[in-house]
């Protein structure tokens, strides 16, 4: 038996993959997200790039015909989204006192509000699972779904994998990646979508997981090179002959993480930048290049954080889009 993994439902704020794939930007690809979400539902004080990781998963459920149950699970990989929340309270309680701060940000706040959202709004009473704040979390929520599939506590694993760009995290990589520049740090692009997708046995159509991994070494570029150089070892023997190997790297540590992942072994460069997305990355990689280069070879994406992490997915064949 082999986990498969997909279809894909990806959403983004600037347009979808074939308009990433393209270099085109629409600013209004989601202006109707609030129409397009179930109705009745508890997302109204939600903010948007919860709804657009709820909308993703809806209609990837409808277009499978998927019934829910206690036999799906859910995955949530993401940065901490919560942060911004918990700034935006922090700073309403110090101004306008505890008692005057909108409840809201209270209760966005939460690490794994998503996955509440996605189990309210969805009725899901399995298990759920949240992974935050590394670039590998996506994969890292796959792996926790193949892994669960393949022992039979769920039938399904819904994973959900957002990029988002709140003011926190936008000075927080500004403070690190441009030490010198605080003042007036250079405007960085950035990639906000949702991208669900499913993992089960043997689904029809859908790219097999030829190899999936995570490894945490350190961060210094010795313990780099040798997270990725075991995890490239190991997959050696599993990905399919021809697989699209692509880099994947922060657009804002791309130097440093290409000289560790060239010195393993051959990727492919990706080219344009998609936009700093961080947990989201390695997918829209992926989706990218499936849309830049159809054909049935298998894909790969080498995952590099700055945190010490590293992660390689690799599939044996193009993932299938859910389009709108």
């Amino acid at each position: 038996m082999s986990i498969a993994l997909g279809p894909f439902r990806f959403l983004s704020f600037t347009g979808g993959i074939d308009d990433l794939a393209a270099g085109r930007e629409r600013p209004d690809a989601l202006k109707d997200l609030e129409a397009r979400l179930p109705q009745p539902n508890s997302l109204r004080r939600t903010g948007d790039d919860t709804k657009a990781a709820v909308l993703a998963a809806v209609e990837l459920l409808r277009a499978e015909k998927l019934a829910v149950s206690e036999r799906v699970g859910v995955y949530v990989g993401q940065q901490q989204i919560a942060l911004d929340y918990c700034s935006r309270f922090l700073q309403a309680s110090y101004r306008e006192g505890p008692r005057m701060a909108s409840p809201m940000y209270f209760a966005e706040s939460v690490a794994n509000n998503v996955a509440t959202h996605l189990s309210l709004t969805l009725g899901l009473k399995g298990l759920a699972q949240t992974f935050i704040g590394t670039r590998a979390a996506g994969i890292q929520a796959v792996l926790a779904a193949r892994e669960d599939v393949d022992s039979g506590l769920v039938e399904t694993g819904l994973v959900v994998v957002l990029g988002v760009a709140t003011s926190v995290t936008r000075d927080a990589y500004q403070a690190v990646f441009h030490l010198f520049r605080r003042r007036q740090p250079p405007e960085v692009k950035f990639l906000r979508g949702a991208v669900a997708m499913l993992v089960r046995r043997d689904a029809p159509g859908q790219p097999r997981i030829a190899y999936l991994g995570v490894r945490c070494r350190g961060t210094l570029p010795q313990s780099q090179l040798e997270a990725v150089g075991s995890l490239w070892t190991e997959a050696g023997a599993r990905m399919p002959a021809g697989t699209r190997v692509l880099d994947s790297t922060l657009t804002m540590a791309r130097s440093r993480s290409l000289d560790v992942i060239r010195r393993v072994g051959p990727t492919i460069p990706f080219g344009d930048a998609v936009g700093e997305c961080y947990s989201l990355d390695p997918f829209a990689r992926l989706l990218v290049d499936g849309v830049k280069h159809p054909g049935a070879e298998g894909r790969a994406v080498i995952c590099l954080g700055e945190e010490g992490t590293a992660g390689l997915l690799a599939l044996d064949g193009p993932g299938r889009l859910v389009a709108d």
